[in-house]
């Protein structure tokens, strides 16, 4: 315990009854391990944490846990095969592991690695076999459609409910505080900083326009994230969600019917007429602040010369306060650059090659939802680190575009048929013809909607 045990007791009872309810849940209706997982990354602040040992364990983590724990024992299996990204994923965990056999990282960060990284990975990578892919994408539209609309009340209201939930100490003192630009406050809701939020939000909106749902429901979705994440007035947040946006127009048209393309372009003026020319004053207001921050990222990049294979970078050093340094840098707001300062070039050889398939998936019209918003973040790994919230829901959809990709893929001993990723069917009163499902016949392209992911 660290000296406020009422309140970690009650963490530790309130992880336990949700551990309960994901087994018991998912015999009943395994929809709602999707739901607690949800539930946890855009509702619960990253310092209500559950203590194990000197270990703290975020929200998120104790979540992946123990929806993962309530998958594996009832049946479900990757299906079809392992894939590359699969193997890239277990290159990573190994190369973690060794990091710490050859006594160059820490327990905390391989801990991170395997509670947050890994779990948030699998779940979302065999989550698909007890739930449909469209439900996933459906749960995700309606989750951070919430996640924006709490932040446009943050916004108006100027008050975060979430900072007030209390939790560990030094957690809650470093995230809780309202952050704030050319003296306007950036909402960050239960994400406890805007470029959290604002990258969250990012990769839920090409997910949102693959989930099928209404035009008119999925522009209105889309066109609330979007004003949020411009009210979190975090560049890459907006930059990584306007890419997602054209990355889905172009690369998975098959989502998008002629008269949500036109509706979604037209949304989108309307938000930016609206919103943007008040971003754009509180960012002249915040001065040289933007200038300072991009020769800053830029500055790190000296520190790729000292990064090992395999282990923490040879600039690291522990400081008397416990806090770690790469030469005189404190915080390095670039994923992929503190992956291979903390766990070696190795790692970051995993990571590039995964987005660079990812890539070539979306390119070459393979892509899925999941994976255009995967590919969309790259701006963002490349100038933030994964914090809170937003490391794991990076690594959870990381498995769901693993997973997605699989869907897509010709069962064995299917006789050549494509298994189908519902997102990729034709829309309905589109004159494509819906491809065949194992098992599964249509008569038109509106009966898309009981497609599973299973299949």
């Amino acid at each position: 315990m660290t000296g406020n045990e009422p309140t970690e007791l009650l963490v530790l009872g309130i992880g336990a009854a949700l551990g309960l309810l994901g087994f018991l849940g998912l015999r009943r209706a395994p929809v709602l391990v999707l739901a607690a997982w949800l539930a946890a990354v855009c509702l619960v602040p990253i310092w209500v944490v559950v203590p194990i040992g000197p270990l703290q364990i975020e929200p998120q983590s104790v979540a992946a846990i123990g929806c993962l724990a309530a998958l594996v024992p009832f049946g479900t299996r990757v299906r079809d095969r392992l894939t590359v990204p699969d193997a890239l994923m277990g290159g990573l965990v190994v190369v973690g592991l060794l990091g710490v056999v050859i006594g160059s990282w820490s327990l905390d960060a391989t801990f991170r690695l395997l509670a947050s990284w890994l779990v948030a990975y699998l779940l979302g990578r065999l989550l698909w076999g007890r739930v449909d892919l469209l439900v996933v994408y459906r749960g995700i539209a309606i989750a951070f459609t919430v996640v924006a609309v709490l932040a446009l009340a943050e916004a108006v209201t100027k008050v975060d409910v979430f900072s007030h939930i209390p939790g560990s100490g030094s957690l809650r003192a470093a995230w809780a505080p309202i952050q704030i630009r050319g003296g306007v406050a950036r909402v960050e809701g239960a994400f406890g900083h805007s470029i959290a939020l604002g990258g969250c939000l990012a990769t839920a909106v090409p997910i949102t326009l693959a989930a099928r749902l209404r035009p008119v429901v999925t522009v209105g979705m889309v066109a609330l994230m979007a004003a949020a994440t411009v009210l979190t007035f975090s560049r890459i947040g907006m930059v990584t969600l306007a890419l997602g946006l054209l990355l889905t127009l172009v690369f998975l048209p098959s989502a998008l019917g002629v008269r949500l393309r036109v509706a979604l372009a037209v949304s989108t003026g309307l938000v930016a007429l609206a919103v943007l020319p008040y971003a754009t004053r509180v960012f002249g207001a915040a001065g040289d602040e933007a200038t300072n921050s991009a020769a800053y990222r830029g500055n790190l990049l000296s520190l790729l010369v000292d990064a090992r294979w395999l282990g923490l970078s040879a600039s690291s050093y522990r400081a008397p306060d416990g806090r770690v340094w790469f030469g005189t840098f404190r915080s390095i707001d670039n994923a992929l650059l503190l992956l291979a300062l903390n766990t070696g070039l190795l790692s970051l050889a995993c990571a590039l090659l995964a987005l660079v398939l990812a890539a070539v998936a979306v390119v070459t019209r393979r892509g899925t939802a999941p994976t255009i918003a995967l590919v969309a973040q790259v701006p963002a790994f490349a100038s933030v680190a994964l914090i809170t919230q937003y490391a794991t829901w990076v690594w959870f959809v990381a498995g769901l575009a693993v997973a997605a990709q699989v869907a897509r893929r010709p069962p064995v001993g299917d006789g050549g048929r494509r298994a189908v990723d519902p997102a990729h069917l034709p829309r309905s009163g589109d004159t494509v013809p819906a491809p065949l499902v194992p098992g599964t016949e249509f008569a038109d392209a509106t009966q898309v909607d009981v497609v599973r992911g299973a299949h």
